[in-house]
């Protein structure tokens, strides 16, 4: 049997997440702190004793070496998490939509 060309490879180029970025430059050194915020929900009877809380809301602190930032309150931890590396981001001046920020497939190597 003879062997055609070889077949090109397809190759997957995967772009980094905030978080994977800030990962990649402190390491162990980045601290991520979920917190979760109650919501209190106000349902209209008065002669409740109690408050019902409703879904919470999670809020992500990541400290750094050199400063440290807050999020914003999300429904998920991993979105909070997210957000907080985004802020990071921004306040190092690193553009996490680069194009040069984007895992090669190994068999590229």
């Amino acid at each position: 049997m003879e062997m055609g060309p070889p077949i090109a490879a397809v190759v997957k180029k995967t772009p980094l997440t905030s978080k994977a970025i800030i990962h990649q430059r402190f390491g162990s050194q980045a601290c991520y702190k979920v917190e979760e915020v109650p919501v209190s929900t106000q349902n209209g009877c008065p002669g409740l004793a109690f408050q019902q809380t409703g879904p919470c809301l999670f809020r992500c602190c990541l400290q750094l070496p050199d400063f440290s930032v807050v999020s914003e309150t999300f429904k998920r931890k991993k979105d909070a998490e997210q957000s907080a590396a985004e802020m990071a981001l921004e306040k190092l001046g690193i553009n996490s939509t680069r194009s040069n920020a984007i895992v090669q497939d190994p068999w590229e190597a």
